[in-house]
This record gives structure tokens, C-alpha cells and sequence, in this order.
């Protein structure tokens, strides 16, 4: 059985945060694609909330009370062979830098949290998992790694090779709680092995992805 290696970008001077031991809740924190519902027109394919922040005004309401934003980890999970250290270092920078042009317009970016900071993490994808992969990292990647280092784990069961994917998880940067999910699964017709034989295809596609975050975001906007 061929394993698929997961292939990890640590972007910023932060260090991340330990995880919760246990079971958590559905209610608190997405384990499943069905723990989804349908995204804005325009926007994300996929979108989740925790349960109290569902109705966009108390999500809106709720995030208007942070001022900041730490994006902290690019995870790019991918067939090994696919794709060189050089060219997720590419991707990520590449993603990190259009995620902080997107998201400065509303909330300042930071390096170091305080108790109204949000946190970001972003994943790429081209495999086809049975969980959305910034479900599972937490249990899959070790903590604490350094800045700039690249980890290979693998990832537990076998995947096959899917259509691209882009998720993105906002959580309270303090108590690690996640708040809000986004997943967008295609870019056009190409997957990211196919983008990867050409970096600019791969911009352009998260170029794609990113306005359509953006789309869904802009209730970070203050009135």
C-alpha cells in the first residue's frame, strides 16, 4: 500500500500551541466533511462554525471582537514524489503572503497572539482523505517544530489521488478553540500534482482560491 506523506511548512515565529487531550465535541470542533454545510455564492465550497455561531450575524458579532490575526502553519499534504522541498517552500510563501495581502484589510497580522487574536492554518491538498486534513493534524504532526522546518509524517490510511483542495481553520489563538472552517476542493480542472509541474498554475489556482475566501470573509469587515 503506497503511503502518502504529509509535508509541513511551519511560516512564522509563533509556536503552536499544544492540543486538548480527549474526545472533543462535534459542537466545538469539525471531525467529518458532512460536519459542513454549503458556502455563500462565489464563495467556499464548504463552510462550518461552532454551534452558537452559526447564524453569520453572531459569527460576524463574534469575530468583530478580535483585532488581530497570527498565520501560523501551511500544511501541504501531497504524494511524496509529487513535489520537492523547494517548491513547498514556494507554495506556502507564496500562500502565506497572499493570505496576509487578503486578510490585512480587516484584521491586523501579528507574530505574537494576545486574547484578541485569531489564528490561522491553511492546507493544501491532492489526495482524496476520508476527514478534512486540518482535522487530523493535530493527532498526525508533531508540536512545536521550529521555524522554517519541513516534517514528512505519514498520514495512517491510504488516500488516492484527488481533485485540489484548500481549507482554512479560524481559531482563538489564546485557548486554541476553533471557531470557523472553509473548504474549497477544485480549482478549475486541474489537481495540485498537475499544478505542481508548473508553480505559476499552482499561484494562479490559489489565487483563485484565496479571492474566493475572500469572499467569504468579508464580514470581518467593521461597519
Amino acid at each position: 500500500m503506497k503511503s502518502i506523506k504529509a509535508l509541513m511548512l511551519v511560516s512564522t515565529m509563533s509556536v503552536l500551541f499544544g492540543c486538548t487531550s480527549g474526545s472533543i465535541p462535534k459542537a466545538t470542533k469539525f471531525t467529518s466533511y458532512s460536519d459542513f454545510t454549503q458556502g455563500p455564492d462565489g464563495g467556499v465550497d464548504l463552510v462550518w462554525a461552532k454551534i452558537g455561531l452559526r447564524d453569520p450575524q453572531r459569527l460576524k458579532a463574534k469575530l468583530s471582537k478580535y483585532d488581530s490575526v497570527v498565520i501560523d502553519q501551511v500544511f501541504v499534504v501531497a504524494d511524496a514524489s509529487s513535489i520537492s522541498e523547494q517548491e513547498i517552500e514556494q507554495l506556502t510563501h507564496y500562500t502565506m503572503d497572499r493570505m496576509k495581502q487578503t486578510i490585512s484589510p480587516y484584521k491586523a497580522i501579528v507574530d505574537q497572539p494576545t486574547d484578541k487574536t485569531l489564528r490561522l492554518s491553511i492546507a493544501l491538498s491532492n489526495i482524496e482523505t476520508p476527514n478534512p486534513v486540518l482535522a487530523v493534524t493535530s493527532s498526525v504532526l508533531p508540536v512545536g517544530l521550529a521555524i522554517s522546518t519541513i516534517s514528512k509524517v505519514t498520514t495512517g490510511e491510504h488516500t488516492n489521488v484527488g481533485s485540489a483542495s484548500i481549507e482554512l481553520l479560524v481559531s482563538d489563538a489564546v485557548t486554541g478553540q476553533p471557531l470557523f472552517a472553509a473548504i474549497d476542493r477544485q480549482a478549475g480542472n486541474k489537481d495540485l500534482s498537475t499544478m505542481i509541474d508548473s508553480i505559476d498554475d499552482a499561484k494562479d489556482a490559489i489565487d483563485y482560491w484565496i479571492e474566493r475566501l475572500n469572499i467569504t470573509l468579508t464580514g470581518w469587515q467593521q461597519p
